[in-house]
């Protein structure tokens, strides 16, 4: 058991911390603003989760027995994508656009893209941390989980130290994601192009339909070197995500000072 392994969690929920204090430092804006984009992130993955309980395991199944590899991976990351885009873009959309937050400056709007993207990062890293620090302390508890389940964790248990910035380069380049998203549902409301909302979509689907193949081809836990070539995709659009979303706000910087005319 590597105890080292509690800093990849703890590194998360540092990333969600820290966006939130720098940009706060930065722009003044209030919390309730990053806590609307947490709590939106929170209705958000609700659905996800009851999907990911229902009906994913079936249908990679399914897909996997009727088409075989290739088709079931094409299958499976459109509809991993397409639930993730439509599901986090459209509450995003509905919550800056039908509520009082419709009322938010471009750095508001920013703030927002952060919280939802920091309380994913502490929210996923918290339950990892516990885990781990649970397992670390008692060792015995291994013995009470069903064989298949114990061996899946002492492997997660007893990854080398240096697979630990691996997830927190997730976190940070996908925080960069939610923002860049955050932004262009930002700019469809206040412009009143449901283009920039389509966009939005799109590329997160995009982002998350490259999950399911790179689960299956690169896994980390057959491999663990792996790991790093499969956050490469979440790095590459992580880095567009952020050269974007500060040419977006320069974009948008102009057409934010008549948002509460109209809203």
């Amino acid at each position: 058991m590597n105890p080292l392994l509690i800093f990849a969690p703890l590194g998360m929920i540092f990333v969600g911390l820290l966006s939130i204090y720098l940009w706060r430092k930065r722009s003044r804006v209030e919390l309730k603003c990053f806590f609307f984009g947490g709590l939106v992130w929170f209705a958000a993955i609700i659905p996800k989760i009851v999907l990911d309980y229902l009906l994913t395991p079936n249908l990679s199944l399914w897909t996997m027995k009727v088409y075989g590899f290739p088709t079931a991976q094409f299958i499976l990351g459109a509809y991993v994508g397409l639930r993730t885009g439509l599901l986090e873009c459209g509450f995003a959309y509905l919550a800056l656009s039908k509520s009082r937050l419709q009322g938010f400056s471009l750095d508001e709007a920013t703030a927002f893209g952060i919280g939802f993207g920091s309380f994913e990062a502490i929210l996923l890293g918290f339950p990892a941390l516990i885990q781990i620090m649970v397992f670390i302390a008692n060792p015995s508890l291994l013995n009470l989980l069903p064989q298949t389940q114990r061996q899946m964790v002492e492997s997660q248990l007893n990854l080398p130290t240096w697979v630990v910035p691996a997830p927190i380069i997730e976190r940070i380049f996908t925080l960069f994601v939610h923002v860049f998203t955050t932004l262009l549902v930002f700019a469809s409301i206040t412009r009143r192009r449901p283009l920039y909302l389509l966009g939005a979509i799109l590329y997160k689907s995009l982002l998350d339909g490259m999950i399911p193949y790179l689960q299956a081809t690169l896994n980390p836990s057959l491999y663990p070197p792996n790991v790093y070539l499969a956050e490469g995709w979440v790095i590459m659009m992580g880095a567009i995500s952020l050269v974007s979303a500060f040419r977006i706000r320069e974009f948008l910087s102009e057409e934010v000072k008549n948002l509460r005319e109209w809203s």
